[in-house]
């Protein structure tokens, strides 16, 4: 970290974090936002495309099967077939009208016409290809395609596309991108010639088709599914938490080592630099003051009493933690419903707003989760991947030099 940014003169003093807290903010397998979001699709008559490429893409356990091969679909049930395949290598393949061999299709002349059971037809190399069939004419066309981005939403405009990038064993195409409100589209290879927008807003994509409107700005995933018989997409919204304060840069997310400072994520929770951006004035002992009451605090201890029976609103509690959130994530993205309020969520919401403030040992007694194996986490018990521990932890033993000066002092049980 960059200490004057944090207005003190040296490093963050090796205050870590364990993952589980971390996973309260982000989702662990992918280190990104947690996601919120949005597809149905309809059958259309379809082909089938067997050939030498199946198991190296991740299609099929066997090669040349046509009842487990990709299809292409005709959706105006016009003989016009489309499609897209996955290549992960040079490869030949064919088409057969059923999930058999009893007709199919392949090009002796390599001219772009199909004749019964004609020689193979292929690809020179790796990569995901758009295929055009029509079973009339006896015709067909192979494109190979990358897709992008591009929109008043995003950071080119309408001027240069943002990638995307294919994951060859979901089949999509993915992309993690900041974006304004605006439109967007997705086109293939740079260029306009072919481009998908939704008419209908149903998260069904037509060739040329309407822009597809972003209503506010944040970090999106966006994914494109081409495959039979509908292509499809989302656009979720990261629900990106302010509060999620952390240090990354050489941090390991694991903590296999508490005596390793690079392990576990750091808290950059406080700084020593005022509201109006001026360094505090002392750089090693931050004037910053330590909150003891704070406005969220006793929202979050209204709500608790609420869930547990003690009287009030549940729709004022609910009121009361939404207004939090929506502090936090800058919009009512991360709102929740009264169903959502529960204790573990409560407990869960307190350590998100309240950490390193003092309360975190307190809540987890109050919440029955502080001692014993129902909760755990990473150290717990002095054991890597935590375990549970005695009950008398959750009171502190008396100083042995207390107890023996003063008679009338009994230990803490258990101590």
């Amino acid at each position: 970290m960059d200490p004057a940014a944090f207005g003190i003169d040296g490093g963050w003093s090796g205050l870590r974090t364990t993952k589980e807290f971390v996973g309260k903010f982000l989702d662990l397998e992918t280190l990104a936002p947690k996601l919120k979001s949005a597809n149905a699709t309809a059958d259309y008559p379809v082909i089938y495309v067997p050939g030498g490429y199946q198991v190296a893409a991740g299609y099929s356990e066997g090669d040349w099967s046509p009842d487990v091969a990709p299809t292409l679909g005709s959706i105006n049930s016009d003989d016009n077939y489309e499609g897209y395949i996955y290549f992960a290598d040079a490869a030949e393949f064919k088409f057969t009208a059923g999930p058999n061999w009893d007709l199919n299709w392949g090009d002796d002349g390599a001219d772009g016409s199909l004749e019964p059971n004609g020689a193979n037809l292929s690809v020179a190399e790796a990569g995901y290809y758009k295929i055009n069939v029509n079973t009339v004419d006896l015709t067909y066309s192979i494109m190979k395609t990358d897709w992008g981005i591009i929109g008043s939403a995003t950071a080119g405009g309408w001027d240069s596309d943002q990638n995307m990038e294919f994951d060859a064993e979901t089949k999509t195409w993915n992309a993690e991108i900041d974006l304004a409100a605006g439109e967007i589209k997705f086109r293939a290879n740079d260029g306009w010639d072919l481009n998908y927008g939704d008419d209908d807003v149903d998260g069904i994509l037509e060739a040329g088709a309407s822009n597809i409107a972003i209503a506010e700005g944040g970090s999106y995933k966006i994914s494109m599914k081409l495959e039979s018989p509908d292509y499809t997409y989302t656009v979720e919204k990261f629900s990106s938490d302010g509060r999620a304060l952390f240090f990354t840069d050489g941090q390991n997310l694991e903590i296999n080592n508490l005596f390793e400072f690079t392990d576990g994520y750091a808290i950059t929770k406080w700084r020593n630099i005022t509201s109006t951006g001026e360094t505090g004035s002392d750089l090693t002992h931050p004037d910053t003051d330590f909150p003891m009451f704070r406005l969220a605090d006793a929202y979050l201890m209204y709500a608790e009493a609420v869930v547990r029976g003690g009287g009030g609103s549940m729709s004022t509690a609910l009121s009361y933690v939404n207004e939090l959130r929506e502090r936090a994530y800058g919009d009512d993205y991360g709102n929740m419903t009264e169903a959502d309020l529960t204790l573990d969520f409560i407990l869960d919401e307190r350590a998100r707003e309240l950490y390193w403030e003092g309360h975190r040992r307190t809540d987890l007694i109050r919440f029955g989760k502080f001692t014993g194996s129902d909760y755990v986490w990473a150290w717990k018990g002095a054991e890597k991947d935590g375990i549970g521990v005695d009950e008398k932890y959750k009171l502190f033993p008396l100083p042995s030099s207390d107890v023996s000066a003063n008679p009338n002092l009994t230990q803490t049980t258990g101590y």
